[in-house]
């Protein structure tokens, strides 16, 4: 299952906000080890054998061509799902092929694969000359943390003149930003940000993106740890209403805490400790929840009136990085059950060593 292609959120609801600062950029700690963090990275050049099957995935990528969309505007995922794919699919599917490279680069120090994963990023950099309004800001949001996460990965290649990529960071990209927004559009624009502070260096941006994630965090949990905004989400573009009004809500759930806690690692591994304090202690009561409704989904509120149908019930791999900082009882069960999807990220690989 991917990460952006099977839930791409209202697109509607999309729009711009004010961007962050393109101009300027201070030197934070080394971007190589924000994502993923030492730790990670040195488990797996300790365990080769664990990451062969991600080594073979590089292997047989190494010559890939990347697709970029020269005008990335797809039409809304509600009303025209397949065509919305002939766009967005393209972007995703090359997004992962880079990451896993980067990812294979930073485990092996081979530069193959910072070439495979740099030819993907420098394509789109150079070949997406628009991103349209609505599902284009949207889809962009929601994949290009890839992308970047990638760049900060193999950024240590000097044979990479990343100046191409670098340029459309900081001025195609960020401009469209949706952390600003108060669903998970902003939880996954504060990843776009913080994804792109780690590669950038900068400093500035990096705490803003901390700060906002603290906003989003304080706003969106409710004392139970639920997100109101999420757990109404139907299938349709009556977003929270209709006859199956619900049942995307424990997929929605998944789909905001995964780029905050991606997001949280990020801040985390840069010596922001985002766990702490009253925005930390909402992440805890979230995580909480959604691991219980997880284990138990018949006790989410719409699932009597789906039929005791609901979608994404396992959408959830980062529960993986949860259950190492903000551990519970039902977060250790559900990943003992095993099969946690939306682990485009690569989550279980990273982490499961700690288990």
């Amino acid at each position: 299952m991917t990460v952006a292609a099977t839930m791409t959120g209202c697109a509607s609801e999309a729009t711009r906000h004010d961007a962050p600062s393109t101009q300027s950029a201070t030197t934070v700690t080394d971007a190589s080890s924000v994502w993923p963090g030492k730790d990670e990275v040195n488990a797996l050049r300790a365990a080769p054998a664990r990451w062969q099957a991600l080594r073979s995935n590089c292997d047989r990528d190494l010559g890939y061509t990347p697709h970029p969309v020269s005008d990335f505007s797809p039409p809304q995922h509600y009303v025209d799902r397949e065509g919305e794919q002939r766009i967005a699919k393209p972007f995703t599917d090359d997004g992962h092929v880079a990451y896993r490279e980067a990812m294979c680069f930073a485990a092996s120090g081979d530069r193959r694969y910072a070439m495979a994963s740099e030819r993907i990023l420098d394509a789109w950099a150079t070949g997406v000359q628009h991103i349209g309004q609505g599902q284009g800001v949207a889809d962009f949001n929601f994949t290009f943390p890839l992308y970047a996460l990638a760049a900060s990965m193999v950024r240590t290649d000097a044979q990479w003149n990343d100046a191409a990529f670098r340029a459309f960071v900081r001025q195609r990209v960020l401009p469209v930003s949706t952390a600003s927004r108060t669903n998970n559009f902003g939880n996954w624009g504060v990843l776009l940000e913080a994804s792109s502070a780690a590669y950038l260096h900068d400093r500035s941006l990096m705490q803003r993106a901390a700060q906002r994630w603290r906003a989003l965090m304080l706003s969106q949990v409710a004392p139970d740890g639920s997100l109101p905004a999420e757990i109404c989400r139907s299938n349709t573009s009556n977003y929270c209403g209709g006859p199956d009004k619900g049942v995307n809500g424990l997929s929605y759930t998944h789909y905001l805490l995964l780029p905050t806690t991606l997001a949280a690692e990020i801040f985390h591994n840069d010596g922001i400790n985002i766990y702490a304090g009253d925005a930390g202690h909402q992440l805890n009561l979230a995580y909480a929840q959604a691991a219980h409704w997880t284990l138990h989904p018949e006790t989410f509120p719409y699932y009597a009136s789906n039929g005791g149908h609901l979608n994404g019930v396992r959408n959830a791999a980062y529960f993986w990085i949860l259950q190492q900082r903000i551990p519970n009882d039902d977060g250790r069960a559900v990943i003992e059950q095993g099969h946690l999807g939306m682990d485009g990220f690569e989550m279980e690989l990273l982490y499961a060593h700690k288990g």
